[in-house]
């Protein structure tokens, strides 16, 4: 008989160090994408203000070159989500009514 599978644990331990946990149930849709959002401005707002400490020079080159990646992924990520979004309104808009 094969063993049981056993919980993940590098995900839960990264899931816990970049500060997600799993959503209760009762949040909706618009409270999810609202907390996306935030944290993706979040993101953002944090590497420019490393990257501005980081041409003052009081900011390590490892440290910028993470925030400037961080920010570039979000970036990605949102840009995706927005053409998912766009793509399945086209396809709400061209069914038959």
């Amino acid at each position: 008989m094969p063993n049981p599978i056993q919980a993940i644990g590098p995900v839960s331990a990264a899931i816990r160090a970049y500060g997600a946990s799993a959503a209760p149930a009762s949040t909706d849709f618009g409270t999810m994408v609202g907390d996306a959002a935030r944290s993706s401005l979040a993101t953002l707002r944090r590497a420019e203000l490393v990257s501005a400490r980081g041409v003052a020079g009081t900011a390590d080159v490892q440290e910028v070159v993470q925030a400037a990646t961080a920010a570039e992924l979000t970036v990605q990520t949102m840009t995706q989500l927005r053409d998912k979004v766009v793509g399945a309104y086209t396809d709400v808009l061209r069914m038959a009514v």
